[in-house]
């Protein structure tokens, strides 16, 4: 297996670094069907300072030659990945759309919070171990701190969110899932539906502080500031191209796009293609178009299976969405599909879209329409934990709305929103509610 370059080394900006290309490289072409064994066995025989052997080795896995036989869609341009889809589905009439946007703000925001103690070092077996030792599984809040130096069986030092732990809850914690909701809503009311990834660019360069980004988002950034040709800075230096940060970039086109998949999709593909390609723009089509149905479908499943038809069925992001149907329509538990799901997605890092969408797709199911459940769930996978739970928190917020939101978790955010987007800062969730309403009426 390959081993990967830790999120304190990413967090840290050498997402470009030859040895973390070169090993991140390796696996995506491994997960793309390529043979890969003498590339594994050269980089077996390296170090971390060889850093000339590890450009080259970089080079030559990006110049591989596809598989010969390859069953999957892999395309990353508009034309062609449309010309995959069925029919769009129809457009449904939302009700009470005020109240169910504010819902899904405030969902979006409650979800990260649940998930943000837990994001980086804690697997689902740690995560119930904990829950359980505090009376707390399964999980329907903020998860709460003891005091203890050995929090969720890790050093402490793996934690480093004490403010979006149950007792210290003061308002939003700044996280770059919320971030980027909020420059999605900016990047609409600024260009309208008609934006570009150029625009895209324009706004994280002038809005975001690079070191606020991370994996397919940080070397993108990073290419962009050298004045890589835009089309090419989601391939560049870019191993990390399917992994989840196009996915939880998301969720504004859903609520601009209430109760039009399609549309929500296709409203989500400019942005994703700026920094993903393949099944990184699959994964935030596909939310996209889930949380546009989840203001409008009858159940999950439905919500699911609307937002499949927007992505190509033979992706393997799809393929694996549909594994978790299955799963589910089996009358298999939930601790049962997850762990097929991490069977079936054994060696992708703990931020990929794929494993992540199949963890998420799980807590829609199981979750059966309760907001916290569904929430709980998508934290328990103990993959991106605060990624997934927001976008859960989004879709159950929507389908909820506000006012059938629980106030246990309701109240302690004070409706406050602090952000790292230049211009924005403090503010109120409800506000940005409130603006999301106002762009839907003008569009």
């Amino acid at each position: 297996m390959v081993e990967y370059i830790s999120e304190h080394q990413l967090a840290a900006g050498i997402t470009q670094e030859p040895w973390g290309l070169a090993r991140n490289e390796l696996q995506q072409a491994a997960e793309t069907g390529h043979d890969v064994t003498v590339f594994r066995e050269r980089l077996a025989a390296l170090t971390q300072r060889d850093d000339a052997e590890l450009t080259e080795l970089y080079a030559d896995i990006v110049g591989a030659t596809p598989p010969a036989s390859w069953p999957h869609c892999e395309a990353s341009d508009l034309e062609t990945i449309v010309g995959t889809l069925p029919p769009a589905p129809k457009i449904a009439e939302v009700n009470n759309l005020d109240d169910r946007i504010r819902g899904a703000w405030l969902g979006r925001v409650i979800g990260n919070m649940m998930g943000k103690p837990a994001e980086i070092g804690p697997t689902r077996a740690t995560i119930r171990a904990y829950l359980e030792q505090v009376g707390e599984y399964p999980l329907r809040g903020y998860i709460p701190g003891t005091g203890d130096t050995d929090l969720l069986g890790h050093p402490a030092e793996h934690f480093k969110f004490p403010d979006a732990m149950r007792e210290n809850i003061d308002g939003q914690v700044r996280d770059d899932d919320v971030d980027f909701t909020i420059l999605g809503l900016h990047l609409l009311e600024t260009y309208g539906t008609e934006y570009t990834r150029r625009d895209v660019a324009r706004e994280w360069l002038s809005r975001i502080p690079a070191y606020q980004v991370f994996t397919a988002e940080r070397a993108t950034y990073q290419n962009l500031i050298r004045e890589i040709p835009i089309d090419r800075v989601g391939d560049h230096h870019n191993p990390y191209r399917e992994w989840i940060g196009a996915l939880i970039r998301a969720d504004i086109f859903g609520y601009v796009a209430a109760g039009d998949p399609r549309r929500a999709a296709l409203l989500a593909y400019e942005d994703a293609s700026l920094s993903h390609r393949a099944n990184g723009i699959y994964g935030a089509m596909w939310a996209a178009a889930l949380v546009a149905s989840a203001f409008t479908a009858r159940t999950a499943e439905e919500s699911i299976t609307l937002a499949l038809t927007s992505v190509p069925a033979t992706s393997r992001l799809a393929i694996a969405i549909q594994h978790v149907l299955h799963d589910w329509r089996s009358a298999l538990t939930w601790d049962e599909a997850m762990d097929r799901i991490e069977s079936r997605t054994a060696g992708m890092y703990w931020v990929h879209t794929i494993n992540n969408s199949a963890a998420l797709t799980a807590a829609l199911l199981w979750g059966e329409d309760d907001f916290a459940t569904t929430v709980g769930l998508a934290v328990q996978a103990g993959m991106d934990t605060d990624s997934i739970g927001a976008t859960a928190g989004s879709w159950a917020g929507a389908r909820a709305g506000a006012a059938n939101l629980p106030a246990h978790l309701v109240e302690p955010l004070h409706d406050l929103s602090r952000s790292a987007v230049f211009g924005y800062g403090d503010a109120s969730i409800t506000g940005y509610a409130a603006r999301t309403l106002a762009l839907i009426s003008s569009l």
